[in-house]
């Protein structure tokens, strides 16, 4: 599928499915280059060249295979949902669906490109209701910002930083993040009714998504020497996920670096650092999707796995 079909793909209320598929992109190639700008202006490279050339690359490559087992557990996520419609795929099959997708993903904002690819293929394969299937891709990407903002509530409570700057008891979140869990569960119920038995799994297996993530941010931070203050690295790289969806550049970089440069004004961590360890992050993110540029996947279900 090219570019261009992708780019029908966009709901018809995003403002950007009125524009043409050039000026999409040179849209997305400004933006993305005003946020690199920007990013190349606020960062102190005296101090950033040192980091990089200390860096320790057996910690970065263990990172890269972290990212990649997270993206397995997306893959059964998505299977999770899947299994409800009922629409049947191999596993194999999901994964490679999901590399080819992350791989839209680098040129398209907020992973609308890979989504797109996902209705369209899957759509084709079964001839499954739209609906069905975008259903499908809706709860696979809420129940990851469900797991965000749980995680986000947990580490919140957790930091010893931000309880004593608010005066408030250790694990005060704590609450929050159930009743997040609680409400996740409510609108399956509410809303999703075919999927509620699904949301146990879903919603386990989405924690496992960004915590796995979180401890990659961790890992690459470890390579370039940071090693205090990983709660609050790794709540900033929980809020950055969310900003990232935000269909602004090509592949959400700058985005996720803005959010760790602000941050840096009012929590207890190193600007510099955290967006050199940012920028390995989309990196290994870039390595990792590039993959699905390898991949091609058949129009119609395959007789066997």
């Amino acid at each position: 599928m090219s570019f261009v079909n992708c780019t029908r793909l966009l709901p018809p209320f995003l403002p950007l499915s009125k524009l043409s598929p050039a000026v999409k992109t040179i849209l997305k190639l400004l933006l993305t280059s005003l946020a690199l700008g920007w990013l190349a202006y606020q960062m102190d490279w005296e101090r950033i060249w040192p980091l990089l050339r200390r860096a320790q690359w057996g910690w970065i490559l263990v990172a890269l295979v972290l990212y990649n087992v997270s993206q397995l557990l997306s893959t059964s996520r998505f299977q999770q949902h899947l299994k409800a419609v009922p629409l049947a795929e191999p596993f194999s099959f999901l994964l490679r669906l999901y590399y080819r997708s992350m791989f839209f993903n680098l040129f398209l904002p907020g992973g609308i490109g890979g989504d797109g690819y996902k209705a369209w293929l899957l759509r084709t394969r079964h001839q499954t209701d739209y609906r069905l299937i975008l259903s499908v891709l809706l709860l696979d990407r809420g129940s990851g910002m469900l797991a965000i903002t749980f995680l986000i509530a947990l580490l919140g409570g957790s930091s010893t930083w931000l309880t004593s700057q608010f005066g408030l008891p250790y694990g005060w979140l704590s609450g929050l993040a159930l009743l997040v869990g609680a409400g996740g569960w409510g609108v399956y119920r509410l809303f999703f009714r075919k999927f509620v038995a699904m949301f146990p799994a879903a919603f386990s297996l989405s924690l496992g998504v960004q915590s796995t993530q979180v401890i990659v941010i961790l890992l690459l931070l470890r390579s370039i020497g940071v090693t205090d203050h990983s709660l609050e690295y790794g709540l900033v790289f929980l809020v950055s996920s969310i900003a990232s969806v935000l269909p602004l550049t090509v592949g959400g970089i700058g985005v996720r670096e803005f959010v760790f440069l602000t941050a840096a004004e009012y929590l207890p961590i190193q600007s510099d650092q955290a967006v050199l360890a940012s920028l390995l992050f989309f990196f290994i993110n870039a390595l990792s999707s590039s993959l699905g540029a390898f991949i091609t996947l058949p129009e119609r279900p395959e007789t066997r796995d």
